[in-house]
């Protein structure tokens, strides 16, 4: 996210945070300053991008990386990929988004989830809204960042409806901290009262 991300810190003592990183980018700074920040012990991130070069010795150091991408389906499909520094168009292997939390890392609640998946982003919208894929699947999801890359005018109505759906659920505030090139915007969920307990009053 060049390369701001945001997370509120847990307010109370003896806690674990599990946080998710779609879209590595060869860029661990934001995970390297939460870590140092509330310890080694009390954070747990997991890493998912389809380039291992440049990635998996980086990630490896803060946590546990994952060769592919993540998206709506699990399948063989074409990415926007950063290669050398720049961005190209690859055949890479997707893992859908529940199976990805659920089956492989194996958690169903997440502190934090960095989305930064190079147009992956508009393909998950579905699973944040009220009743989505993710509360069918009984995930909770606190907090996220998501980078909204380059809308054309068909990804412009798409966001539009999300947003629109998001304000209306009335589950995550969402914030605009950053201004740049693409949309950036950091969701924090006020509904569920285990992230409210664990992130904003006990």
């Amino acid at each position: 996210m060049d390369e701001t991300k945001y997370s509120i810190l847990p307010i109370c003592g003896n806690t674990v945070m599990s946080v998710v990183t779609l879209g590595v980018g060869q860029d661990v700074n934001a995970e390297l300053a939460m870590q140092k920040r509330i310890g080694n012990y009390s954070v747990q991130f997991f890493g998912a991008d389809p380039i291992v070069e440049g990635n998996d010795e980086l990630f490896s150091k803060v946590g546990t990386f994952f060769p592919f991408a993540v998206g709506n389906s699990s399948r063989m499909g074409t990415a926007s990929v950063l290669l050398n520094g720049n961005y190209v168009e690859k055949r890479v292997v997707h893992v859908e988004f529940i199976q990805f939390l659920k089956g492989i890392i194996g958690k169903i609640f997440y502190d934090n989830i960095w989305v930064d998946g190079e147009y992956a982003e508009y393909e998950l919208f579905d699973y944040f809204v009220n009743g989505g894929n993710l509360d069918q699947e009984g995930i909770t999801v606190c907090q996220f960042n998501m980078e909204f890359h380059l809308p054309n005018a068909i990804r412009k109505h798409q966001f539009k409806k999300f947003i629109t759906r998001i304000f209306n659920d009335q589950r995550y505030a969402f914030f605009r901290p950053v201004r740049g090139n693409h949309i950036r915007l950091y969701f924090v969920n006020f509904m569920n009262p285990d992230c409210t307990k664990k992130f904003i009053s006990e």
